[in-house]
């Protein structure tokens, strides 16, 4: 350059006096070591205020010039007078010539060598960029204002050039070396990524919209770079996921493919723009994990069977990548947790009914059942929760509770714990109602029960277990009918543990169901604490009489019932009370009905208990304590007057029936407190059959039950039938089902058809099922009784239609 600024009208000088600075700015020898050179290290700040103060001398009096020229030209606007297209041009020449004339370094990669320039260029265009900011402010502004839009600011101008010379005729070899690069580093190749991240910046950098210059256009970058790079990965990893899965397991793979993921999220993802990262996590998981999904899908139950949480939770993160997926995977979960459930009460079965093998000679169908009655509700009830504990730890801890996967177990629990071989038998009828409830009732009754074992025999069982397998029930009313017959039988017999303990669990299953669900357990709980006021007021009552003692007015404990309330059937017996408890119930009588005028009693004989003192051992020994039936109490009372009697004398002193008589006295038969004459079965229910009390008695204990041998059915007598014509406890039970769920369900399609006045059959069919489904599982089969009942009864009619029901008010 001169010492002097050149003339500024004249464009040569100027130019010439400008472009060594260029040069400089730029690099102009374009070796290796001028272009790690920082800018203002090889350009003086004396010079580079001298090619600003020349470009901008030149363009204020090129503008000047013509202004004065254009001054008699009254629409000639001011600021097209600007100068600057003319070294505009010269500039965008000498750019094209400095970028073609760059050359690599011998053996130097052309990734390194594009790098290198590039890295200089763009440093040297930010300072040609202020260098020309007077230009830049007024003319290239006014040219881009007037629509030009091929003009822009120096430092764009600078990357439009390079794209144009350096990079559009070389674009194809610089994204091959890149994605080589890449590559060797997914193969772990210790490489350096210097030269990558700056060539792939490059690509976002030169995407220049034209008509808006401060608008990222990512199109170079997507379209040069992007899609090859992605086309490259998914090549690169079918490939790699392909040749793993021939020479290795699965189990093997989903650890490599989580690394190789993590890797690619983690490392190579830092090169890229963040528009890539979705689509390579979508490429990744479609060549990795969806294009193998029925491999991994086939391995996911051979990592359930080995119970491998870390390998379940491995294949769960890789498959919830792609959600369509895990519908599929959900689906496996339930049907496994289901197969393992049923082949768990299966193989219980299986055990129980071996034992019965081992103690008899063959196997048969009568056998089997008595395996299947046979198993103990804890033993059933605790492999439920086994297994149900299993896979919510699994659910929990491998599939962190996911939504699918919770509601896949719930379905699975309540699959096989309603339908198994123990539940619901082969061969059993298709209405049948599962067993699982009944269990489960007798499993509560085991834990709230008073144990006559050691204490504490009851701690394997617990309240969590009963409310666990209560909510996967499907026949929750039978479980209600099951638990309250038993319940009374604890309340009336009073085996409870605690009352506290009794309600804890009547609340827990209020809180599962609702309060309707307990409402007669909750009334049956009031009906005793109400009794055991009454016996109170009974003892006041009976002790200011004025012929009390305790021999005429022996200890009593009175129970008042609900009688729609508890699961007693009232049966009008043909019975003589003793003359030693006529008092007693006479005086209740008149207590209760002064108290509650209008209220009848119903005396449920068959239920009473009581405890009888027999001073009939050797003497000098403490009498004995029997625990008797009120029949076996009023039979052994006839021996207080004779020591012998038949079984006439005694149906006449008693009023009893023969079936009755017999089954009181079997008990006391078979433990030798009475002798039989003729003896055998048959001989008992005749009437000259002569019974003698054995005294002196001699027995272990003082204190004996015999009402727990009392059997309401005793085979071989009365005709020789087995049930003299009764149902059987299981069948009332059955029978009271049916009949409680015809009722519910009337009452649900009465409620629906007076909100909706006129339905189609299938609407009304479906609104029953949801509204029973808190109760029970609701067959199609009860809902048509239930509509044709309703019918009969005039609350319905069918449709002109044939296919609708209209409500009749």
């Amino acid at each position: 350059m001169t010492d002097t600024l050149p003339r500024p009208d004249d464009l040569e000088a100027t130019w010439n006096f400008v472009e060594p600075g260029i040069h400089q700015i730029l690099g102009r020898d374009g070796t290796a070591s001028s272009t790690l050179k920082r800018v203002d290290k090889v350009l003086s700040p004396t010079m580079y205020m001298e090619v600003y103060t020349a470009i901008y001398n030149y363009c204020v009096n090129k503008s000047s010039s013509a202004g004065q020229f254009n001054a008699d030209n009254s629409r000639q606007n001011q600021s097209s007078l600007l100068i600057g297209g003319e070294i505009y041009h010269k500039l965008q020449n000498c750019l094209q010539e400095y970028l073609s004339k760059l050359e690599r370094g011998e053996n130097e990669a052309f990734l390194h060598f594009y790098v290198r320039r590039w890295k200089r260029f763009t440093v040297g265009a930010i300072f040609l960029n202020h260098a020309f900011d007077y230009m830049n402010r007024y003319w290239v502004q006014k040219e881009r204002s007037d629509g030009k839009r091929h003009i822009f600011d120096i430092n764009t101008l600078c990357l439009m050039t390079w794209k144009e010379v350096m990079f559009d005729q070389n674009v194809s070899q610089l994204v091959d070396e890149v994605l080589k690069v890449i590559t060797l580093q997914r193969d772990g190749c210790a490489i350096s990524h210097t030269d990558t991240n700056a060539a792939i910046r490059s690509f976002v950098a030169l995407g220049i919209d034209p008509q808006d210059l401060k608008k990222l256009n990512l199109n170079v970058y997507i379209q040069h770079f992007e899609k090859p790079f992605l086309e490259s990965t998914r090549a690169y990893y079918k490939r790699f996921s392909d040749e793993y899965l021939e020479n290795n397991s699965v189990a093997e793979y989903i650890f490599v493919a989580q690394d190789k993921i993590k890797d690619e999220e983690t490392r190579i993802v830092l090169y890229l723009d963040d528009h890539t990262k979705k689509l390579l996590s979508e490429a990744l998981n479609q060549v990795l994990i969806t294009d193998h999904s029925e491999v991994l899908e086939g391995e996911f139950v051979s990592l359930l069977d080995s119970r491998d949480e870390n390998k379940i939770s491995t294949l769960h993160d890789l498959m919830q990548r792609d959600i369509l997926l895990l519908p599929k995977l959900a689906q496996a979960y339930e049907e496994y947790v289901k197969r393992t459930g049923e082949q768990e009460i299966s193989l219980l079965v299986a055990e129980h009914r071996a034992r019965l093998n081992d103690a008899t000679e063959e196997p048969s169908l009568q056998k089997r059942t008595t395996a299947n009655s046979s198993i103990p509700p804890n033993e059933y009830v605790k492999k439920l929760i086994e297994v149900y504990q299993t896979f919510i730890k699994i659910t929990r801890d491998c599939f962190q509770n996911g939504p699918l996967f919770t509601k896949a177990l719930d379905n699975a629990c309540r699959a096989f714990i309603n339908v198994n071989e123990l539940a619901i038998p082969p061969g059993s009828p298709k209405l049948a109602t599962s067993k699982t409830p009944e269990m489960l009732a007798k499993y509560s009754d085991q834990l709230l029960k008073r144990s006559s074992k050691a204490p504490g025999s009851n701690t394997e069982l617990s309240a969590d277990a009963i409310m666990t397998i209560f909510k996967f029930l499907t026949d929750k009313d039978a479980f209600e009918t099951h638990y309250r017959r038993l319940f009374a039988k604890r309340l009336i017999h009073g085996t409870s543990t605690t009352e506290e303990d009794e309600e804890a669990v009547i609340q827990r299953l209020q809180s599962e169901n609702s309060m309707e669900y307990t409402g007669k357990i909750t009334k049956m709980l009031q009906d005793i604490r109400l009794s055991k006021q009454l016996e109170k007021e009974f003892e006041s009552a009976v002790r200011i009489a004025p012929d009390y003692n305790r021999v005429r007015y022996p200890e009593f404990q009175p129970f008042v019932l609900a009688e729609t309330m508890w699961p007693f059937s009232y049966q009008d017996v043909e019975f003589t009370l003793p003359k030693e408890l006529v008092p007693t119930h006479s005086g209740l009588e008149k207590l209760y009905t002064n108290k509650h005028n209008g209220r009848i009693l119903k005396w449920l004989w068959p239920l009473c208990r009581g405890e009888i003192t027999a001073d009939i051992g050797k003497p000098g020994r403490p009498p004995f304590i029997f625990t008797v039936t009120l029949f076996q109490m009023t039979i052994l009372l006839q021996f207080n007057d004779r020591s012998s009697l038949t079984l006439e004398e005694i149906q006449e002193g008693t009023n009893l029936s023969t079936s009755n008589i017999v089954s009181s006295m079997i008990p006391f038969i078979r433990w030798k407190l009475i002798q039989q004459s003729p003896p055998g079965l048959e001989a008992l229910s005749k009437p000259d059959t002569e019974f003698k009390l054995s005294t002196p008695y001699k027995a272990l204990k003082t204190k004996i039950n015999f009402a727990a041998g009392v059997k309401s059915e005793v085979p071989g007598l009365v005709s020789g039938s087995t049930n003299n014509g009764e149902l059987s406890e299981v069948q009332k039970i059955e029978k009271e089902l049916n009949t409680e769920r015809q009722i519910f369900l009337e009452a649900c399609i009465v409620r629906i058809m007076k909100a909706r006045r006129k339905l189609p059959h299938a609407t009304l069919v479906n609104e029953c099922i949801a509204q029973s489904h808190q109760r029970f599982n609701a067959k199609v089969s009860l809902i048509k009784r239930a509509i044709d009942n309703l019918i009969a009864k005039e609350y319905l009619q069918r449709c002109d239609d044939g296919e609708s029901y209209e409500y009749l008010a």
